[in-house]
């Protein structure tokens, strides 16, 4: 992956996170040099920053366009909070894979650029499961009854795969002491405007709850997959219809 910035502030977070995926990160300052040899170094991915360089980013991707599909070559856009709508829709018509907020070292950045490449490029890695961060905290939400008191609790997922998620309760001490290894059934998980049943086990009970899923209703495990996968074209996609 080719990352045309001006500075190096983001090299070594990203360098990092990008190892376990099979990507190695080459940091170039000098965009109309990438332009320029753009066969040459024959990226698979390349990671713009378009606040850096503002005049640069639109023929880079044309080119890559021209000689390469989404699929053979991802193109990601890092965009300043005053990115114009009519910026965004000019990506999407020329073929930016998403547009990532401007704090790389962002947990949340972070997270989105693994489910685009995951998305996009067969990765080796040890993590097999894609981990969604919620760009909202109503986003994602869960409620389940507490197998011995019988007492309601909900709150709010802080990140989620298809294997499992974090949870942190609206009242802490409601699940203060729920063990590792409890068994929670017909947990009620809300995403978008669906909402299913999920049974799952506590593997952790810190700050928030560890949660392994066990199992889905009919249907359930095809859903949420569908939600975490779609979460990059779902993100371009309102970037195009942001007003500023």
């Amino acid at each position: 992956m080719i990352l045309v910035a001006a500075h190096d502030t983001y090299v070594s977070a990203l360098g990092y996170h990008l190892k376990p995926l099979g990507f190695t990160l080459e940091h170039r300052t000098n965009p109309v040099d990438v332009i320029e040899n753009i066969e040459e170094l024959d990226p698979q991915a390349i990671l713009f920053n378009t606040a850096d360089f503002p005049r640069h980013w639109k023929p880079l991707l044309k080119l890559v366009r021209e000689k390469k599909a989404r699929e053979d070559l991802i193109f990601l856009l890092v965009a300043p909070d005053g990115f114009e709508m009519e910026d965004a829709a000019k990506a999407a018509h020329l073929g930016a894979n998403a547009i990532l907020k401007e704090n790389l070292t962002d947990k949340k950045e972070l997270y989105r650029i693994e489910e685009i490449v995951r998305r996009y490029r067969s990765v080796q890695d040890k993590r097999s499961f894609t981990r969604l961060v919620p760009q909202e905290a109503s986003e994602l939400g869960m409620a389940f009854t507490h197998p011995k008191r019988l007492c309601l609790v909900m709150g709010r997922i802080r990140e989620i795969s298809i294997q499992g998620s974090s949870f942190m309760p609206a009242n802490t001490s409601a699940v203060a002491d729920l063990a590792v290894g409890s068994e929670l059934k017909d947990c009620s998980l809300k995403f978008e405007d669906q909402i299913i049943t999920v049974s799952c086990k506590v593997t952790r009970n810190r700050e928030e709850l560890g949660l392994q899923f066990l199992s889905f209703e009919e249907g359930g495990h095809h859903a949420l997959l569908k939600y975490i996968q779609s979460r990059a074209e779902r993100a371009l996609k309102s970037a195009t219809s942001r007003k500023d």
